[in-house]
């Protein structure tokens, strides 16, 4: 993998009707101008109003339309078994990303993982949401299927809904993860895949441990050859330091929602913005080796809507 450095930041204003501001929270330095033409790798907003920022998000990439075509079934997948801030996807975040997909004429929405008891409702816009979160149908027939060119895991058996989906949407939060150190939109994709996949990927015995962290980081890369995000949305307004994926325990509050088409930049960054040494996720390095995407921050363009 090549060498991740720092972040570079880009300065300008998108082409598309968006305003774009940068920052100097994370300095680094310009590169070159984003337009409709020259697109930047990561677009990042604030998590004060998600709704709002969700909306300055896919208005930056292009408008939702690009992602999002009349009648399309739509699968998204969401971080929400625990309990603790920073644990698990900000439903606020998830919500404003189902809403405005229905709005621009999506048709079946899919859930690929059952969402815990009263995550919806803790979200504040729940009531405005709920005629459209009772139409979510959630995954439950599994289906195997290979995977040739993994290295570590060679077949998975996963939620069968989640290759039948037209498109998919990852909307995962950015932590820590015991096993990985980093838990995001790679490790994120576990969510689709069953617990007997999910153990033998942590340890090919079967064996539920973290202590195996490079064949996990392997295998986590190896199941990320099955589908591709369409897009990805990154929960980073409040982010686990430790103790993950449950929790509780420390975490820092970059207070940003990230989007994204690179898996792997988008994971990158969102770790850098958490404080950790990108160098030592082994994920990242094994992604890159399976050509997932962007690994190197300098090449790794952001800009702040």
């Amino acid at each position: 993998m090549s060498p991740i450095k720092r972040r570079s930041f880009i300065k300008t204003s998108l082409a598309l009707g968006s305003s774009i501001v940068f920052g100097s929270s994370f300095p680094g330095k310009i590169l070159q101008a984003v337009n409709v033409f020259n697109p930047a790798d990561i677009y990042s907003t604030t998590g004060n109003d998600p709704m709002q920022g969700v909306i300055k998000l896919f208005d930056s990439l292009g408008g939702i339309e690009k992602f999002i075509k009349s009648g399309s079934s739509v699968g998204f997948l969401i971080n929400s078994p625990w309990k603790v801030r920073g644990y698990y996807t900000d439903p606020d975040v998830a919500i404003a990303v189902i809403k405005l997909c229905k709005e621009a004429g999506a048709g079946k929405l899919v859930c690929y993982k059952p969402v815990r008891d009263g995550y919806w409702e803790s979200s504040q816009y729940y009531e405005e949401a709920e005629p459209i979160i009772r139409e979510i149908v959630y995954g439950e027939e599994r289906t195997k299927v290979p995977i040739p060119e993994g290295k570590e895991l060679k077949e998975a058996e996963i939620f069968k809904a989640f290759p039948e989906s037209e498109v998919f949407l990852n909307i995962p939060v950015a932590k820590h993860h015991n096993g990985t150190l980093y838990s995001g939109t790679l490790k994120g994709l576990m969510g689709v895949s069953s617990g007997k996949t999910n153990r033998y990927m942590h340890s090919p015995d079967g064996e539920h441990t973290y202590s195996k962290q490079d064949y996990l980081a392997q295998c986590i890369a190896d199941l990320n050859l099955i589908r591709m995000p369409d897009l990805s949305i990154v929960d980073a307004i409040e982010c686990a330091l430790e103790n993950g994926p449950r929790g509780p325990g420390k975490t820092t509050k970059p207070n940003r929602i990230l989007a994204s088409t690179d898996v792997l930049a988008v994971d990158i960054y969102a770790a850098k913005l958490m404080g950790l040494n990108i160098k030592d996720i082994p994920t990242f390095q094994y992604a890159s080796e399976h050509n997932l995407g962007k690994d190197n921050l300098d090449n790794i363009t952001v800009a702040e809507v």
